[in-house]
């Protein structure tokens, strides 16, 4: 099997969509560091508008003492764990197949 083959598409889709998410995220963790309350430019309000989903998902499940850029770390973290479960999920049904 040719790995670079769209056989997979449907682990292939999801793992650049959450591998593109990681990095938005991280572009706004690193920018919410830096910069604090003075992002109020167009770049940081796209930022916001693409990742306030997730992070307002994650900071739903976190307490609220919790500080924002910290909740955005949180999500990072579950993004990964996400990442990884689904490589896991490739490798099982690769596994499968396999065997017959």
């Amino acid at each position: 099997m040719n790995p670079s083959s769209p056989v997979n598409w449907y682990v292939q889709g999801p793992g650049i969509i959450l591998a593109a998410l990681s990095y938005v995220l991280i572009a706004r963790l690193l920018l919410d560091l830096t910069f604090g309350l003075l992002r109020d430019n167009m770049v940081f309000r796209a930022l916001r508008s693409l990742t306030n989903p997730v992070v307002r998902a994650v900071g739903a499940i976190t307490p609220r003492a919790v500080p924002g850029p910290l909740v955005t770390g949180c999500a990072i973290v579950w993004i990964f764990a996400a990442r990884i479960a689904l490589v896991q999920v490739a490798a099982a049904i690769s596994m499968r197949r396999m065997m017959g």
